[in-house]
């Protein structure tokens, strides 16, 4: 059963097909609930039986309702006094007995295959989360909760929950966040930086105690001290005059501030949460940090942009995942800060999908090629159909013949099913999520292949109506000039000659839309009418609404750009 269940986790240990497996045994009773069998089974819960009886939980567990809970057995027990130098259980206090209980119980049933590399999904009655994982020692693999103790045998059911056996005594998290690394040597140029922009405050404050429900559990990515050092960071000096520009770095002004503000996620992510989104808002205004799963290596800022990869961060994974009383403490494998940059043009192929570059020779691989793909096949793309064989999506390569009439972007183009139509036997609507955006006002140009019919098509930028409707049918006319097309939001933008109109050729301006984060968003097209006929998408243009120009560079068969 282990290796099910930790194949299902995002960070799964790549060796356990390699090691010796301890296998779970299901198991289920005729006691009534789960403090009766605790009771019957002095042998093993004797001791554990005396905490919860000391916490005050005996009749709340003696009750039904839907728990679960994490019983520490005898001898774990017995490991934890042993490590605390308690003589007994009665040397353990009322606070500190409430304390056990309330973090080991979780008022859910969540069976031990709901378990993932990361946070249960439901809090437990200490409210903080516990967290399963992956450990192997000695060749033996095992699930571990909350990395203080193992799983020893799961799923054994009662009238009121299940038990899960654990070899230790579960606590809850005592340091907030800022205690933490105040607390740890090895952060302490990270430390002075918190108080001296007033972080420390901010992750100061247990969620229990929080009063903003928007900041009751936090996730902070950090440095070590060795981090800084190898960055030429030798002290908190180094680093204010490095990066403070106004001299306060109390200002949210100051660049210091940014620095500490773009590390605190308003979120509770452990690491299988991070690589579950691939953006998260931070506490530096409008600036997002993106991530991604790469292998086994988790990368924060990892972004193509205008098509060159920028290298992004690793998360230290052996320094991260750890529980505060009011979120999760992760840490950077190295010095990393906010990048700045201005509104860029960014030319959207809506072909370069990764599944597409996966098929060997497909993407723009010249000759003629095609492949269909289905709902839930493409990650970034999602789309609404009226079911019917025709309801799919579809990436074409045209023929690189010299003469050829087709000029799409990079000789490839992609069309929505057979029909893009809001009936039968076609597709409604479709959404593709676009490459990184920065922050900024553009104009959005959508380039298409002509075809008969006028019926529009509306095009939404994050969910808000674009104020142009794309017709199909409209073109460029031979005899007018691109400073007149522009003025009718329309232009020529492949490489062809104007005489040929780029045999229907056309890009449409279909409004101007703000981008109030640096992000990846999304564009989504919504089809008002039948479009009996296949349409040839080939490109969206987000060109800054102050770019020099809105018609060059044009756009070349080969896939390069025409200035």
């Amino acid at each position: 059963m282990p290796a099910i269940l930790m194949a299902i986790g995002i960070l799964s240990i790549t060796c356990f097909n390699s090691c010796k497996r301890e296998y779970i045994n299901y198991s289920t009773t005729s006691d009534v609930n789960i403090y009766s069998y605790l009771e019957a089974q002095a042998d093993q819960f004797s001791l554990f039986k005396k905490i919860i009886d000391k916490a005050g939980y005996a009749s709340f567990l003696n009750t039904y309702g839907n728990y679960t809970l994490f019983a520490s057995n005898n001898d774990g027990v017995n490991a934890y006094l042993k490590a605390t130098g308690k003589a007994s259980v009665d040397n353990i206090d009322e606070a500190t007995a409430k304390n056990i209980v309330s973090i080991s119980l979780v008022p859910d049933t969540i069976a031990t295959q709901l378990f993932t590399d990361g946070k249960m999904r439901t809090p437990s009655t200490a409210g903080q989360y516990l967290i399963t994982g992956a450990a192997n020692v000695g060749g033996v693999s095992s699930i571990t909760v909350n990395k203080q103790a193992n799983l020893v045998k799961g799923n054994l059911r009662f009238g009121n929950g299940l038990i899960h056996i654990i070899d230790n005594v579960l606590l809850p998290a005592p340091l907030t966040l800022a205690q933490m690394i105040e607390q740890n040597p090895n952060y302490s140029i990270f430390s002075e930086a918190l108080k001296a922009t007033g972080f420390y405050d901010t992750l100061n404050v247990a969620a229990a105690a929080n009063t903003n429900i928007n900041r009751k559990f936090l996730t902070l990515v950090a440095q070590t001290n060795a981090v800084f050092n190898a960055a030429g960071i030798a002290d908190f000096n180094a680093l204010k005059t490095r990066y403070s520009t106004t001299g306060n770095p109390k200002s949210p002004t100051d660049s210091l501030y940014l620095f500490v503000a773009y590390r605190v996620f308003p979120e509770l992510s452990y690491l299988s949460d991070i690589v579950a989104t691939s953006s998260h808002s931070t506490l530096a205004p409008l600036e997002v940090t993106t991530s991604m799963l790469q292998g086994d290596k988790i990368l924060l800022n990892n972004d193509i942009f205008n098509g060159v990869l920028e290298p992004g961060v690793q998360l230290d994974r052996a320094l991260s995942d750890n529980s505060a009383s009011n979120g999760v403490l992760h840490s950077a494998a190295s010095n990393y800060r906010i990048k700045v940059r201005k509104p860029t043009p960014v030319y959207f192929d809506l072909g370069d999908q990764p599944e597409v570059r996966r098929i060997p020779g497909m993407y723009r691989g010249g000759g003629s090629k095609r492949v269909n793909f289905n709902l839930g096949e493409l990650a970034d793309v999602t789309w609404i159909g009226r079911g019917g064989a025709g309801n799919f999506f579809a990436y074409l390569n045209t023929p690189t013949v010299p003469g050829s009439g087709d000029y799409y972007w990079g000789n490839d183009y992609v069309y929505f099913s057979d029909r893009f139509q809001p009936n039968s036997n076609g597709m409604a609507q479709i959404e593709f999520k676009t490459p990184l955006l920065v922050r900024g006002r553009y104009k959005v140009w959508v380039g298409y292949k002509r075809i008969g019919t006028g019926n529009p098509v509306v095009v939404s930028f994050d969910g808000l109506a674009l104020a142009n409707l794309l017709y199909l049918n409209e073109a460029t006319a031979d005899n007018q000039s691109d400073a007149l097309l522009e003025s009718r939001n329309l232009k020529r933008y492949t490489e062809s000659p104007a005489v040929s109109n780029s045999n229907g050729f056309t890009s449409k301006m279909v409004g101007v839309i703000n981008v109030t984060t640096t992000d990846r968003h999304f564009i989504r097209f919504n089809s008002n009418g039948t479009l009996s006929q296949p349409v040839g998408f080939d490109m969206v243009e987000f060109r800054p609404i102050d770019m020099a120009s809105q018609i060059l560079p044009r756009f070349g068969r080969n896939g390069s750009l025409i200035y």
